[in-house]
């Protein structure tokens, strides 16, 4: 009998170190693998950076649901589409009828731009596709069923645990 419980409880933890794996299966965790390029800033409080081959970089940041989300130095004439691409694309999950460009003006306040990269993927129209500026912020954000396969991901850990704790305490 005791074995049978030892077995149970084993199974019950390779299957919810198997769930979590699965559920985040479209997450890069830690850092990533690519060289951080050597740049240095082009003049004094400039948002502009010169790499190795002096070719002229901007700082800009991606959130959310892309493979590599983070900080890149990229050209100066890159555009959304190019930076989503150099972060791995989109994850199976993202809803790319609204991404966000979050863009600080020279006045000091942030204007947000509503982008529909999905009807860019089907018209090919680039005139949809802003250029990036210095320390632009894009964010993807998950479709609504990223948030129903994270509800369902802790609901089924929240029922291995309590089978786990039905099984060694309750049952006899």
């Amino acid at each position: 009998m005791r074995l049978a419980r030892l077995f149970s409880f084993l199974l019950l933890l390779l299957t919810l170190s198997a769930s979590s794996l699965l559920a985040q299966s479209d997450l890069q965790v830690g850092p990533a693998s690519f060289k951080i390029p050597q740049v240095k800033r082009v003049g004094e409080g400039s948002k502009y950076y010169l790499n190795e081959a002096n070719e002229l970089l901007i700082r800009v940041n991606i959130w959310g649901r892309v493979q590599r989300p983070g900080q890149y130095y990229v050209p100066a004439e890159t555009d959304l589409v190019a930076l989503m691409s150099l972060a791995g694309g989109p994850s199976a999950r993202s809803r790319l009828s609204d991404v966000k460009v979050v863009r600080e003006e020279e006045s000091g306040e942030q204007d947000v731009i509503t982008v529909n990269v999905r009807k860019y993927i089907k018209t090919g129209d680039k005139r949809l596709i802003p250029d990036l500026k210095p320390e632009d912020t894009i964010v993807v954000h998950g479709s609504a069923w990223q948030l129903v396969s994270d509800v369902a991901s802790v609901a089924s850990q929240l029922a291995i645990v309590a089978n786990v704790y039905y099984f060694f305490f309750l049952a006899n």
